[in-house]
């Protein structure tokens, strides 16, 4: 037979297992989906005001001349290519921790260029 102190003590145990179980179930999506906000980085030649669109399956959210967007299954330079043509030029690009270097920026402007140009 369980006394009453051994009863307590495993009522305890539970109830600070629930508040940590409850507490990752809902802290760890959100400090995860903080961090994948801003996978992609932009900044702009000239700010917009444009609302956040759709593109490449994520949602891009610029403010003044800096864009954000989470990770995407699609190539970096796509990505870039794709800001470009929808919120304009850019003077700086990163996905993650790659930083594009000046002439990849240039060939993001370039490409959008030449596919405006053939359409």
């Amino acid at each position: 037979m369980m006394t009453l102190s051994q009863i307590s003590a495993r009522m305890g145990i539970l109830a600070a297992t629930i508040v940590l179980s409850a507490t990752l179930l809902f802290v760890a999506p959100q400090a995860h989906a903080a961090n994948n906000s801003s996978y992609y980085k932009a900044e702009l030649a000239q700010p917009t005001t444009a609302k956040p669109k759709l593109l490449r399956s994520v949602y891009v959210k610029c403010e003044g001349s800096n864009c954000r967007a989470p990770m995407a299954s699609t190539a970096p330079k796509n990505m870039c290519i794709s800001i470009v043509r929808e919120f304009g030029a850019v003077t700086a690009f990163t996905a993650g921790e790659r930083v594009f270097t000046a002439e990849e920026v240039a060939a993001c402007n370039s490409d959008n260029a030449k596919a405006i140009a053939k359409n």
